[in-house]
């Protein structure tokens, strides 16, 4: 019993570890029929539904009318306007060491909401998010 619990839990962190986030929420765009497209490596991903799982490095670009919320694995929420691209340059979340916490995201072009997380909260400085011009709305 023991021994196929721990192999359960061994199969279940080698098909999940590289899960840092999931798309929570998107509005289709009818004429692409997709919420996004996801440049993984070589391989560019379709995403037709939420509950898609994000992963470093990926990058994330919304349609004409399409947009997508996304929940980092510390809580951080990301909301991707339409028309833009977000690359997730870096991501590292361990609980138990927060000072090593880092989240350094890249927005090419279009629009964003971020309320940052655990790694905003704990590790302040590690948080960074790169863009070709923007303006910025604090709040809190």
């Amino acid at each position: 019993m023991i021994k196929n619990l721990f192999y359960l839990i061994a199969i279940n962190s080698l098909l999940f570890s590289g899960n840092i986030g999931v798309i929570e929420k998107g509005d289709v765009d009818k004429f692409e029929n997709a919420i996004a497209l996801v440049t993984r490596g070589n391989d560019v991903i379709s995403v037709t539904d939420i509950g898609f799982k994000i992963q470093e490095s990926d990058v994330i670009k919304t349609f004409r009318k399409s947009t997508v919320t996304i929940r980092l694995n510390d809580d951080t929420i990301i909301k991707i306007g339409q028309k833009t691209t977000l690359n997730i340059e870096k991501y590292l979340y361990d609980t138990q060491n927060k000072s090593g916490n880092t989240a350094n995201l890249k927005i090419e072009n279009g629009t964003f909401q971020i309320k940052t997380g655990s790694i905003g909260d704990d590790a302040p400085k590690n948080f960074k998010i790169k863009t070709k011009f923007s303006t910025i709305g604090l709040r809190g």
